[in-house]
């Protein structure tokens, strides 16, 4: 499967087009994975930022330690840009203490996914894995250490039992207890152990049937599998918690992993199949090309822009994850040294579609088993926007990770600990 090149006649959404697409138009394609696009824009985007990414919180821009780290982990899987991949990891071996504590202090997720990364990238862990399990409290849970307080929840807690395992240290029954703890009856995991009741959230499950599949307990991930699969879409999408109910690339790519480990290989095909309608092909502006749009209302915004922000960067690094399906417990540095789009070279080919509106179970499925040089018509999705997944750290606002920035004390000062929601973040 190639960069999808008919995203504008998807976006456009008329009945004229649709039906073209029902047609089998013929259109000129691009011989670039959808891999190797994922790989050329954060490529870009990371060398033009010294190596990392940043977010900008009240006008200043500030390095963004955990989405440096989704980079280096995306670009690890596409198998491509491995040369930049290696200097933003370079980069986060030196910053690392800003981002998972200093001293005394410790963030757990952030610290999980230190760890997954150093382990991706071939880089020594040092005595992190040690820290690491020190901050396993008597009950299993993996908590923060820090004088902003414990911003821990289930996202972490998943981290925590796939870092462990990544370095060859069996979690233990506690800590595996611990999460399984959090599922609901649906099958479902809550996102925030302190939450009242049990409300499922979508990523929270993601993360947690990968870490379960990861310890081998197969039941409590096929559980939390069977959640996620009944919140799937026909158009292959899946939405994610509070803040972003809706069909998003971010979630899908994270539900695609999900499926992909507990067998569930129908649903993987269509998540990933939703993954890829909304990449930017050849068709775009430049500085688009190979990101993946957040969702569909978001692509046609950015389409027209020309130019990508901070939150096509967050959506690309999670749902690349939907086009590769590796777990983070196995996901290892390999391939190309340099990633680039090719639009020089162009086949025709053709694109159907059993759907005007939304692209079925079955179209979707044979969608992303197709050969290189065949398109898959744009999905209808959700036109209601959200804030993309954050995967580690408190944050706030502006999408600063409270309390592992610089001047964190300010930030939270500013912002509040209300705002500082671990686990969500937000435009």
């Amino acid at each position: 499967m190639t960069l999808n090149t008919t995203a504008r006649a998807g976006l456009a959404g008329t009945a004229a087009l649709a039906a073209l697409a029902l047609a089998g138009t013929s259109t000129a394609q691009a011989a670039t994975t959808p891999e190797v696009g994922v790989a050329s824009y954060l490529v870009s985007q990371l060398a033009a930022g010294g190596h990392h990414l940043s977010t900008t919180f009240d006008g200043t821009p500030y390095a963004d330690y955990g989405l440096t780290n989704d980079a280096i982990l995306a670009l690890a899987t596409t198998g491509a840009g491995q040369t930049e991949m290696g200097r933003a990891a370079d980069y986060m071996v030196a910053n690392g203490s800003a981002y998972y504590g200093a001293g005394a202090e410790r963030y757990s997720g952030s610290l999980a996914k230190q760890i997954v990364m150093l382990k991706a990238t071939g880089r020594s862990t040092g005595a992190l894995v040690t820290d690491l399990r020190g901050l396993e409290a008597a009950n299993g849970r993996f908590s923060d250490k820090s004088e902003y307080g414990d911003y821990s929840n289930n996202l972490s807690q998943s981290w925590a039992l796939i870092a462990l395992k990544r370095s060859g240290v069996n979690p233990s029954a506690n800590a595996i207890a611990f999460l399984k703890s959090q599922q609901c009856t649906d099958g479902g995991f809550k996102l925030n152990p302190g939450d009242t009741g049990c409300a499922s959230d979508p990523d929270a499950t993601s993360f947690a049937v990968q870490a379960l599949a990861a310890v081998g307990d197969s039941a409590a991930a096929t559980r939390g599998a069977d959640y996620l699969a009944g919140k799937q879409q026909a158009s292959g999408g899946v939405g994610g918690g509070s803040t972003t109910s809706a069909v998003n690339s971010n979630s899908t790519g994270l539900a695609a992993v999900a499926f992909s480990v507990t067998g569930k290989s129908a649903n993987a095909a269509r998540a990933t199949a939703f993954v890829k309608s909304l990449q930017f092909g050849c068709d775009a502006p430049a500085p688009l090309r190979g990101a993946i749009a957040y969702d569909r209302a978001t692509y046609t915004t950015k389409l027209a822009a020309g130019a990508p922000g901070d939150q096509e960067n967050r959506s690309t690094v999670q749902a690349a994850f939907g086009l590769t399906l590796q777990p983070y417990v196995s996901v290892t540095a390999h391939g190309a040294a340099t990633a680039a789009v090719d639009c020089s070279t162009t086949t025709s080919s053709s694109t159907s579609s059993t759907s005007a509106s939304t692209t079925s179970s079955t179209s979707s499925s044979s969608a992303s088993t197709t050969s290189p040089t065949t398109s898959v018509a744009a999905s209808s999705t959700s036109t209601v926007t959200g804030p993309a997944v954050v995967t580690d750290g408190p944050t706030g606002d502006g999408g600063a990770d409270l309390g592992v920035l610089a001047g964190a004390v300010a930030l939270i000062a500013t912002v509040g600990a209300g705002a500082g929601a671990y686990g969500r973040r937000r435009k």
